[in-house]
């Protein structure tokens, strides 16, 4: 989920799943107060806006330790927004299309409702092309909101094909801002490693660099587990395919620069061999994510 919206304006940001499609979805506790979230074990009524339509649904904190504040439209009253999400989401997603939607607020009770489906993102731009798991599976992007936050911030990135590694960097650095993600934050107090970006007990190392660096990033992943700092890590890398573009870039624009050496870069199938090998040393769950133009 995101708490960004443009021009300062504060919208609820969430990444479509099953349970979105089916129930209702969790606020994130950093705008439980904007959305004026009830007390814990009690509830009250808000209207979703869409479609020129306005339906009831129940506003909850449950009386648990965390006290998760919920939206639910289970009931035969939010049948029409169900039908609604169905008609604009593919049914069977898993939160691995990119697809979103944003609330923002109209009243104290009620609050339009914008759907962001795959069809919406640009023309020519990344995606994630294929997913390895490591002591976890695809069911992660159910457990965890964040995770399936990853792929709408991927396909939202516009394809260049004259730009290399430091624009798709920087794009990726301003859209998981976008969705609020804290960046640049040390994995534990005592060493100076910083993460990427890390929400929700999710941590997400992007890594373009040299096919040996990733390593780090393994390092990075098991300190954060054993220090419960994260549950997940998400390791995104360019496919091969998408390498050798980027390769190309570079090497071009080393041999403008005067310089006549590019050491290449990590990709997909470097991880997947590798991995074999690594893999009775990654003792947390960790996903990683092979990106390239869609």
């Amino acid at each position: 989920m995101n708490t960004n919206g443009g021009g300062g304006a504060v919208v609820l940001r969430h990444a479509v799943g099953k349970s979105t499609l089916a129930e209702g979805f969790a606020v994130p506790r950093g705008l439980e107060h904007w959305i004026q979230a009830p007390d814990a074990g009690h509830k009250r009524t808000i209207y979703l806006l869409f479609n020129e339509l306005r339906v009831p649904a129940t506003l909850r904190r449950l009386a648990n330790a965390r006290g998760h504040v919920q939206i639910k439209y289970e009931n035969a009253d939010g049948r029409p927004f169900r039908d609604w999400l169905a008609r604009n989401f593919r049914s069977s997603a898993l939160g691995l299309d990119g697809e979103y939607m944003e609330l923002s607020r109209i009243c104290e009770s009620e609050f339009r409702v914008c759907a962001f489906p795959a069809s919406s993102q640009p023309d020519r731009h990344l995606a994630i092309t294929e997913w390895l798991f490591h002591r976890t599976s695809s069911d992660v992007f159910e457990r965890y909101a964040a995770a399936r936050e990853i792929p709408a911030i991927v396909r939202n990135i516009k394809f260049n094909g004259s730009e290399g590694q430091e624009y798709y960097n920087r794009l990726l650095s301003s859209h998981f801002s976008d969705w609020s993600w804290e960046s640049e934050k040390r994995v534990i107090p005592e060493l100076p490693l910083r993460c990427d970006f890390l929400k929700d007990a999710v941590q997400v190392e992007v890594e373009f660099g040299n096919a040996r660096t990733y390593y780090q990033d393994f390092i990075k992943f098991m300190l954060a587990h054993n220090q419960r700092a994260a549950d997940v890590g998400i390791l995104v890398v360019p496919s091969e395919v998408f390498a050798r573009q980027l390769c190309a870039v570079g090497r071009q624009r080393a041999i403008a620069s005067g310089r006549h050496y590019y050491s290449g870069m990590i990709h997909l199938g470097k991880v997947r061999r590798e991995l074999e090998f690594l893999k009775f040393m990654l003792k947390m769950p960790i996903a990683i994510a092979g990106i390239g133009e869609s």
